[in-house]
């Protein structure tokens, strides 16, 4: 080999030989902050003398601090921040496990600002159900009711005849029974018709929506067999007839929740499936999802499929939610005829997932205010979701009158138009009039903004788009502007106190 190949041989070798000698350092090096950071994290014992635990147990208050530990010694075994003296292991077990006692002593749920643009957010409670159903709430609550019992002739009586009249009035079905979600009332449909028989489905409508709740699956714990007709974007009436056999029980069709199939597509018309199914003897089960009792369209909103057209036009069984546009609590209920529903009602699994007072009580209230003769029901919901622009910029300028100097200096606040969405898989596809601040910080990142904004006391949640914090007014109440205002004067203080630093 001549001398410059063996030269740059050795030379690769030399620069392997000092990479892997300066990888082992740095191996060693952090073995060795591992071996110290372990070496600095207190017993047990130690941080049950130096912390506070108000009125709680002193049981409970040492599992909080093992799990601490345990948590940071994780942290440190995976290469987290090491820790470089006892009493700063000290202080961040100490201001973590006083932080947890803190929420579990306030309870972990607490009251939210939702400027997020989307009315009814899961992840918020969906409708916010307004102080007038919270009074009435507070009078059912402490103390008993009659729940079970029929005051008129003094024996045992049926929980869910409490909302059956208001639910067979405003649907006009036969009747009717309420179970603690929709997931849960498909799931007994399903049970009660079909069980170990089968289901014909439409795969344009097998659908998943959020929490990873897909119908197959629900379809499969019911016990009954799915049998899957039509492709995803086109479906004939045909396909339907040509899978019904002796072993057919029902038609399920699903509302497609959050999203549209459009373009090249056909399906038939409900109609004629209902005409069809019944021909056979079957029940069509429909899955309406968000369920509006009223016209939304006569509310200046996009059009949704009202439960008692749903009805009206033959469907055997119909479930939809009780949190969405109800506008009431969680909760899922099915309308339909009498001899269909009764085997819901009579189904074992009835009594797993049945609701109990609070939930009947606040039902049943929520559904008294769609007696009305005309207009939008008197619902928290329906208030957000038919304010008008002009209503939101004279809500957004009073927040703009309300902030100090701080803010004034370090924020720039602008209202612009935009647009919000129903949420929870309700009215997809379609948005709907709203008005947002834009607020913008030259010192700070709009993602470390957003979080400061969720760390006031009440949180105020907004969104991020495009690089910018926004805080959009629709699903803001009046009476939470003044936290709106607030919330922005803390922010522009806690960004000008790191400034001073």
């Amino acid at each position: 080999m001549p001398m410059a190949g063996r030269f740059c041989v050795r030379e690769r070798f030399r620069r392997t030989a000092l990479i892997k000698y300066y990888l082992k350092t740095i191996e060693i090096a952090m073995q060795a902050k591992q071996i110290h950071s372990f070496e600095f994290l207190p017993s047990v014992n130690e941080m049950l003398d130096k912390i506070e635990g108000g009125n709680i147990k002193t049981t409970i208050r040492a599992e909080i601090i093992r799990r601490e530990l345990e948590r940071l010694r994780r942290q440190i075994t995976t290469g987290g921040i090491p820790l470089t003296s006892r009493s700063e292991a000290v202080k961040r077990v100490k201001a973590n496990v006083q932080a947890q006692i803190r929420v579990l002593l306030e309870t972990p749920l607490q009251r939210v600002v939702n400027a997020t643009g989307v009315v009814l957010h899961t992840g918020l409670g969906r409708a916010p159900l307004g102080e007038h159903a919270l009074q009435y709430l507070q009078n059912i609550a402490c103390g008993y009711v009659n729940l079970e019992i029929d005051l008129e002739r003094g024996r045992r009586g049926e929980r869910l005849d409490l909302v059956n009249d208001y639910l067979t009035l405003l649907s006009g079905a036969q009747q009717s029974a309420v179970v603690n979600n929709n997931a849960a009332a498909v799931l007994l449909m399903l049970n009660s018709v079909a069980n170990r028989r089968e289901v014909i489905v439409s795969r344009g409508e097998l659908i998943e929506i959020g929490g990873s709740f897909r119908l197959p699956d629900v379809m499969k714990k019911s016990g009954a067999k799915m049998v899957e007709i039509g492709t995803t974007n086109r479906t004939h009436l045909a396909d339907y007839e040509n899978a019904i056999t002796s072993r057919t029980a029902a038609i399920l069709l699903a509302h497609t929740s959050n999203y549209r199939i459009q373009g090249f597509t056909t399906k038939p018309a409900e109609s004629d499936i209902i005409e069809l199914a019944h021909h056979h003897n079957l029940p069509v089960l429909l899955d309406l999802g968000s369920g509006a009792l009223i016209n939304m369209e006569s509310l200046g909103l996009p059009h949704e499929t009202v439960v008692a057209d749903a009805v009206a036009r033959g469907f055997d069984l119909v479930s939809f939610s009780g949190d969405k546009l109800l506008g009431g609590v969680q909760a899922g209920i099915v309308v339909g005829k009498r001899e269909y529903v009764n085997k819901l009602r009579k189904n074992p699994l009835m009594r797993v997932v049945r609701c109990d007072k609070l939930i009947l009580s606040m039902l049943a209230f929520i559904l008294s205010r769609y007696m009305v003769e005309s207009g939008p029901p008197d619902i928290q919901t329906y208030r957000f979701l038919t304010r008008s622009r002009e209503s939101l910029r004279k809500m957004a300028n009073t927040v703009l009158t309300g902030l100090d100097d701080v803010a004034k200096r370090f924020f720039r606040v602008e209202i612009l138009d935009s647009v919000a969405e129903a949420g929870s898989g309700s009215l997809p596809t379609e948005t709907i009039p709203s008005v947002v601040l834009r607020i913008q910080c030259d010192k700070i990142s709009e993602v470390k903004l957003a979080a400061l904004f969720r760390q006031q006391d009440p949180p105020v949640v907004g969104y991020i788009r495009a690089g910018q914090f926004f805080l959009d007014l629709k699903a803001v109440a009046d009476k939470e502007l003044p936290f709106i205002v607030n919330a922005l004067n803390r922010v522009a203080e806690a960004v000008a106190s790191k400034r001073g630093k």
